[in-house]
């Protein structure tokens, strides 16, 4: 939630004031733009709504910061939507609670914050004509943007004032200081199933039940053919009502609204619910980008009325000013790849559980043969590597044997020195390691294997024969224990935060409606 505040304020004191001046609506402190309709209300905190119009803006945002790199589905979650939607009521319960509380913001601070904005300076000093024409240019006043900003600037004390209370034990630093640097000595060996690869063979019956069991791994993607059009016209709400109506009452072609508005009909293959690959959406002009990127649209394209009626789209906000209208010229089902086509894919997938499976078992399999002696005989069991101290960080030191030989002759002086002989483990996963620093040591030698898996490529066996944990009065756990309690001291400010917002929510009455936001094929 302090991530919500403070990428908020940067908004505010950004670089291009147009970009600025929409996500003033997205918070809706103030409704300053239209207040919208119950229908449309995906939140209320207290008597404030927080309209459908406002979470689209600010999800829009958030998925327009990555510039179209990265694949729009990987962004649009389910996960993300609520994350947005939560983050405006967080940002309204704020302003309520500070306009509650009484909290108050100056002129003079007011002003110089949005004297702060380069966008609106003329060499380093602030531009009133340049202000009065970024304001214009989208329909808001002077006093209205101004309200804004209190407001913003309002939710940003509040926050400060609230957090700075916490506390974080430094006790708690240096026990997990101590942890971080704990290592262990341990023998291993591993069990590579690339070894076993070629050994593997896999029937006829086997490949077939195989993919009918992953049906879902092999087949063709859901995929669109579309015409669309875009339309953008800042701050005429004749002509953004024109084209809304002619895709909605003309729904069976776009040729009327283009005609009427001199608008070019696009076309854009192979589309998915997902959007675009990204290398696709990279190579399209940017204005096309945001369409083809826009959650909205993506819903409304797909949507029953368009895929099985045959409908344009409704004319859907892109952003302020901006709005698009599709509809769909060729519709591929997602359908499953005939076997033939993907056998060798099938075959090589099956070979590879067979080999992860083969692989864990003979790990299983020595595992049990190690209990079956003495810890004196463990260190010539077959296969075990020699002795070597492991660290949480993954690096590991040079075996025990050499370590011992060569202690005579140099000894480390400072905590500097004895981690400049650790180098980076090439052998060890991070999974592995995870497993060997997890596992309870209530005895030593401590014996366990780690499955085989797509991301290990191997099974393991460990013994563990020893932990080394630092004196909590050492000179590594005390630098360390320093870093650990300022990165706790900022999770105590943010726990304390969002305690304090959970208790303020519910004093200032909130009714959240996710499924508004849901991702919906009919929305």
């Amino acid at each position: 939630m302090f991530e919500a505040v403070r990428r908020h304020q940067r908004i505010f004191l950004g670089i291009v004031l147009l970009l600025i001046i929409p996500s003033f609506v997205v918070v809706g402190a103030w409704d300053l733009i239209s207040p919208g309709s119950d229908s449309a209300t995906v939140a209320k905190v207290g008597k404030q709504k927080i309209q459908l119009s406002q979470w689209e803006r600010a999800h829009q945002q958030s998925l327009e910061q990555f510039g179209g790199k990265l694949d729009p589905s990987l962004l649009d979650t389910t996960a993300s939507r609520q994350a947005t939607l939560n983050d405006l009521v967080t940002q309204q319960v704020l302003l309520a609670s500070a306009i509650d509380l009484k909290v108050r913001v100056a002129d003079s601070q007011m002003r110089r914050a949005i004297s702060a904005i380069p966008a609106v300076q003329k060499g380093g000093q602030f531009d009133l004509g340049l202000y009065q024409q970024a304001l214009k240019a989208q329909g808001l006043t002077v006093e209205g943007f101004e309200q804004q900003m209190r407001a913003d600037l309002m939710i940003e004390i509040l926050p400060a004032a609230i957090a700075g209370s916490s506390i974080a034990p430094r006790s708690v630093a240096k026990r997990l200081a101590q942890g971080a640097l704990e290592t262990r000595s341990v023998r291993i060996r591993k069990f590579s199933a690339s070894d076993l690869f070629s050994v593997i063979t896999v029937s006829e019956s086997e490949i077939e039940t195989f993919y009918q069991a992953n049906l879902n791994q092999f087949q063709t993607p859901e995929e669109v053919d579309i015409a669309l059009v875009t339309f953008v016209k800042p701050g005429s709400a004749d002509s953004v009502e024109l084209f809304s109506n002619l895709v909605y009452e003309q729904s069976d072609t776009l040729e009327p609204a283009a005609k009427k508005l001199n608008l070019p009909i696009q076309s854009i293959q192979g589309l998915r619910r997902q959007g675009l690959p990204a290398e696709r959406v990279g190579k399209l002009a940017p204005e096309l980008q945001r369409v083809i990127t826009n959650p909205k649209f993506l819903q409304a394209v797909f949507s029953a009325d368009t895929l099985v009626n045959k409908r344009n789209t409704e004319a859907v906000e892109i952003a302020p000013g901006v709005l698009a209208s599709a509809r769909v010229l060729a519709y591929r089902p997602a359908a499953p790849v005939p076997l033939a086509t993907v056998k060798a894919q099938v075959e090589q997938q099956l070979r590879s559980k067979k080999a992860f499976e083969k692989a864990t078992q003979s790990a299983e399999e020595a595992l049990n043969e190690a209990k079956k002696i003495s810890s004196a005989e463990l260190a010539s069991f077959v296969g075990l590597s020699a002795s070597q101290t492991v660290s949480r960080a993954g690096s590991q030191k040079a075996p025990l044997e050499t370590q011992k030989a060569s202690s005579g002759t140099q000894k480390a002086s400072s905590a500097k020195q004895k981690l400049a002989k650790e180098v980076p483990s090439k052998e060890i996963p991070a999974e592995v390691l995870s497993a060997l620093f997890t596992a309870e040591l209530n005895a030593v030698p401590k014996l366990l294997t780690v499955p085989a898996s797509a991301r290990t490529q191997a099974a393991w066996l460990i013994v563990i024969e020893s932990s080394q944990v630092p004196a909590v009065d050492s000179a590594e756990v005390k630098d360390l224990a320093g870093r650990e309690f300022s990165r706790l001291v900022q999770a105590s400010l943010q726990d304390g935060l969002d305690r304090w917002v959970a208790m303020r929510r519910e004093a200032v009455g909130v009714k959240v409606y996710p499924e508004k936001v849901a991702k919906s094929d009919t929305r």
